[in-house]
């Protein structure tokens, strides 16, 4: 269901234990300054519109497939089967493990607070949070991993340039990051002035700094 790709700290050792940050689409090169702190592994799905999403949904363009909905059994691979692997493969610092994500891959990791307690630190950066239905789900469900630190970062002019759902994106993810605020105790909500793809490098600078001090 998903390829793997994994960086060890240049000066690894097995007497010491690592964070292990789970990236969903594997961009790992994202992450660089945290290579010599955290063991990064990068989580590939061969069909991201269907491993990152919670439930079936038609796409927003007919000229791309639909979304496929299997994210449950995406996170069971990854929490089930993935995670006990490198838990014993490698030395693992159990009460800091990272799983986050960019836009779908975002949702996913936000996702995961409902179903999971195995993260210890949640990120999301441009989470696809008009995903239909989805703030629904997120209001009429009680939050599992309650003891989870959170980082939400959302842009303020994402699908600005859409006359679909997209266009109402910045308003689910303040509402999201608010409702999410309400229910948990360790919760950063940020959003800067841009659009979905633009200033992936500074979101994710800010981000490695967040997570600096959230590992420590």
């Amino acid at each position: 269901m998903f390829d793997t790709k994994i960086s060890l700290p240049d000066n690894y050792n097995e007497e010491n234990r690592y964070p292990l940050i789970l990236l969903n689409d594997g961009e790992i090169n994202y992450l660089g300054d945290l290579k010599d702190r955290a063991i990064l592994v990068g989580l590939i799905p061969q069909n991201r519109l269907d491993a990152f999403t919670p439930w079936k949904a038609s796409n927003l363009k007919p000229s791309m497939p639909d979304f496929g909905g299997n994210l449950d059994e995406y996170h069971s691979q990854v929490f089930e089967h993935l995670l006990p692997e490198l838990l014993c493969k490698y030395s693992i610092d159990e009460s800091k493990i990272v799983y986050g994500g960019y836009s779908l891959g975002g949702l996913a990791a936000v996702c995961s607070l409902y179903s999971t307690t195995a993260p210890s630190i949640i990120f999301s950066l441009c989470g696809s949070f008009w995903y239909p239905q989805f703030l629904d789900y997120c209001e009429s469900h009680e939050v599992l991993n309650k003891k989870a630190s959170l980082y939400l970062q959302n842009g303020k002019t994402e699908g600005t340039k859409h006359n679909n759902i997209l266009s109402n994106a910045p308003i689910l993810s303040a509402r999201l990051h608010k409702l999410l605020s309400d229910k948990l105790d360790k919760v950063t909500s940020a959003f800067d002035e841009y659009g979905h793809h633009e200033n992936i490098t500074q979101r994710y600078k800010n981000l490695i700094e967040w997570l600096k001090e959230n590992l420590k």
